[in-house]
């Protein structure tokens, strides 16, 4: 995917220990870097210290993103989950540097979050903050152009682009939306 231009990477393993997700995490890191992209650790500000990531992403129910800075010399940039309008000025109140906001659209890849926000509530969001919004939820290529008329600084995407076979032209699809 970084082939085709992807700029950010969200490594989000729940589930390893330190040491694991440091040897999964470095050669992407790497990889990262070779391609100018941004690497983003899911939580773990140790490891995304340890390796050299861009940042953090933080979900809805972590840690305060001062805390993060605090621990990190601020030399993190921390992106935060947000599934409401209060939650996205909290989380910038407190120093976030983007947001992502979701579900847009019904997703298998979002459940527990409640029915999906649709564009209005994109819009809502949108307007509510002034740092970088990111939709996530159900993204296809032919929903991005709605989502950034909407005022979402851009798209993430889980299941889009995640498939064993054809991800590198998947991604290329939702790059070629973008512009």
């Amino acid at each position: 995917m970084l082939d085709v231009g992807i700029t950010a990477i969200q490594l989000r393993e729940k589930d390893l220990s330190d040491p694991e997700l440091i040897e999964l995490a470095r050669p992407i890191a790497e990889l990262c870097q070779n391609y100018e992209a941004k690497l983003f650790i899911n939580t773990n500000i140790r490891v995304a210290l340890k390796i050299g990531a861009t940042g953090v992403h933080l979900p809805a129910a972590a840690v305060s993103v001062d805390a993060v800075k605090a621990q990190s010399d601020d030399c993190l940039c921390v992106g935060c989950s947000v599934h409401a309008l209060d939650a996205a000025q909290k989380r910038e109140a407190e120093g976030a540097d983007f947001v992502t906001y979701s579900p847009i659209y019904p997703t298998a890849s979002k459940p527990g979050y409640g029915p999906a926000v649709g564009i209005a509530g994109l819009t809502q969001v949108a307007e509510g903050v002034n740092l970088p919004v990111f939709a996530l939820g159900g993204i296809t290529p032919a929903r991005i152009a709605e989502c950034l008329a909407a005022g979402a600084f851009g798209v993430a995407v889980m299941s889009g682009v995640m498939s064993a076979t054809g991800a590198k032209e998947q991604a290329r699809n939702y790059l070629d939306a973008l512009c």
